[in-house]
């Protein structure tokens, strides 16, 4: 096909380099806090951000395969210092996670131990609408929403990272 439309070698060339995104590493991170902003609205959006991450890693593979093709020596400790930068980045985005998932079991306790009152044994049916509190009982699965939706994602795979959903997922072999 490329003889067939005449493309040079030297425009190939070109559209890899552009279509290359190891110079993401500059401009991605002024991304980070919008992305996990939009973590912290709607938590499945971390799957969704496992494209990103892919995109990320596939920016590896332009320097190794350059590295690789010199015969360099240099060729192991360059792949784990990229897959550390990766690791560390993807941390930060979703360091998010835990906090917002704190923030939530905090907000929880608060209402637990201040908000909500706790209902005698016995109680007179007048009283029951006072110690009903709707809103607060309302705020509490609400505010747990965050948590467990945040649970349901699987471990990915990600070539040079493995993250880990659940503390009971296990690392593969």
């Amino acid at each position: 096909m490329i003889r067939t439309i005449n493309i040079k070698e030297e425009v190939l060339i070109t559209m890899q380099i552009v279509g290359d995104l190891s110079f993401a590493w500059q401009l991605i991170d002024s991304f980070t806090s919008i992305m996990q902003e939009s973590i912290r609205v709607n938590p499945s959006m971390v799957t969704k951000l496992r494209a990103t991450f892919l995109k990320l890693a596939s920016a590896l593979d332009l320097p190794l395969l350059r590295i690789n093709q010199a015969n360099s020596p240099d060729l192991l400790s360059v792949s784990q210092y990229y897959s550390g930068e990766l690791v560390s980045y993807v941390r930060k985005v979703l360091q998010i996670i835990p906090e917002s998932m704190f923030t939530s079991l905090l907000k929880i306790i608060k209402l637990q131990t201040h908000d909500i009152m706790e209902v005698p044994t016995r109680l007179d049916k007048d009283k029951l609408r006072d110690y009903a509190q709707l809103g607060p009982r309302y705020e509490v699965p609400e505010s747990s929403r965050f948590c467990f939706q945040c649970l349901k994602p699987k471990p990915w795979n990600i070539p040079g990272l493995w993250l880990l959903a659940h503390p009971r997922d296990q690392r593969p072999p």
